[in-house]
């Protein structure tokens, strides 16, 4: 990499750090501490991480083909500025309803798909799994950080702290982006002709599908399964207070095997068939899941496994997509519709375990991701044919 990729990838990993931290912060406190506000319950609890996705799910789209067509630097600022009004909101009141609409602001802030998108202009394609690797990472330590301290925090401090600092590290993002990621030189050609034809083109490839594919179900199963966690964990005799450290030791050790197979063992097997793979070791996961019985051994195997696979899909999904897009000027619309699945992801996750979760038991939920899991592996094998 040369001194401006490698700034610009510097740059990507404190932004998506940042961002992630108070994104993910909320997962592991609010099925606790969300039933405490007004109007509050399981549903709206669900709902409330959910809303989330759903407004990144509507807007990724429109901000991407926006990137395309006006300049992606501008589109990254304005969506950061709506994370942080969202974080306002979600401060402003002890109700349920004003986190669901404060989260739903955060979340209309979608720029993934344009991140994606201006990396992708930046940085050459030989570098450019190393650079998604390296924000891969970042995702990786942002998810540690967020479960080890978001406990913490919310339990010295209170809940609505935790968008206190949201809201102080999207003022962070900005003035990285603003002064230390440049502006993409994308050109569009010819958009207004056959946009339709082109959109239907990259949302019926079957290439693409299975891309959209895995991240959807990628990042539904991770909502499903940290909804009940945290549960499972208590139950198993570790108190709240203490699970940060299993996610300190489970996160650190997947990342560094995920460093070793990124940069060293680079077995050309797993490499063409690293999705599927790890789709493989989610399903062992979740049956080791099945066998725990809350056992707190158990579950830690079960979330050492989970993470090692999850965290390598956050990177060889994007970076393989990266690769198949041969059409330039349409990498932001392309990308957004990824992200878009991504997050759709997210709310299915997060709305239907609220659901399944008033009527069903943790032991029926996990074998319904079990279902999930097998119907993604047998889709991705036949969309990469």
């Amino acid at each position: 990499m040369n001194f401006i990729e490698l700034q610009v990838t510097l740059s990507f990993c404190i932004v998506f750090l940042l961002r992630m931290i108070g994104i993910f912060s909320v997962l592991p406190i609010v099925s606790k501490y969300g039933l405490n506000l007004n109007n509050s319950n399981k549903f709206l609890i669900g709902l409330s991480i959910g809303i989330y996705a759903i407004t990144q799910m509507i807007f990724q789209i429109p901000f991407g083909i926006l990137s395309d067509r006006f300049s992606r630097k501008k589109i990254l600022i304005f969506g950061l500025l709506l994370f942080f009004i969202g974080s306002l909101i979600c401060i402003s009141t002890h109700s349920i309803w004003s986190l669901i609409i404060g989260r739903a602001v955060q979340g209309s802030g979608a720029i993934s798909g344009v991140s994606m998108a201006l990396l992708s202009d930046l940085i050459r394609k030989e570098n450019r799994v190393k650079s998604i690797s390296a924000i891969g990472a970042s995702f990786a330590i942002s998810f540690l950080i967020a479960f080890v301290s978001a406990p913490l925090i919310a339990d010295t401090f209170s809940f609505f702290s935790i968008f206190w600092i949201s809201s102080i590290l999207s003022i962070f993002c900005i003035l990285v982006v603003v002064f230390f990621i440049p502006c993409s030189k994308n050109k569009l050609a010819s958009y207004e002709k056959n946009i339709r034809q082109h959109a239907i083109q990259f949302l019926f490839n079957k290439i693409f599908f299975r891309f959209y594919f895995g991240v959807f179900f990628l990042h539904f199963l991770l909502t499903m399964t940290f909804l009940i966690i945290p549960n499972e964990l208590e139950l198993s005799g570790l108190s709240l207070n203490s699970h940060w450290i299993v996610y300190f030791i489970t996160i650190i050790l997947s990342f560094l095997i995920l460093f070793l197979f990124v940069f060293y063992f680079k077995i050309y097997f797993f490499v063409k068939n690293a999705i599927e793979i790890c789709i493989f070791f989610i399903f062992l996961s979740f049956l080791i899941f099945l066998l725990s019985q809350h056992n707190l051994i158990a579950l830690i195997f079960f979330l050492q496994i989970f993470f090692i696979a999850f965290n390598m899909l956050e990177i060889f999904l994007p970076s393989n997509l990266s690769q198949t897009i041969s059409i330039k000027n349409y990498k932001g619309s392309i990308m957004s519709i990824y992200s878009t699945s991504q997050f759709l992801g997210i709310a299915f996750g997060g709305i239907l375990n609220g659901f399944l979760s008033s009527f069903l038991s943790t032991t029926k939920i996990v074998l319904f991701d079990i279902f999930v899991t097998l119907t993604w592996l047998m889709l991705s094998f036949f969309c990469k044919k």
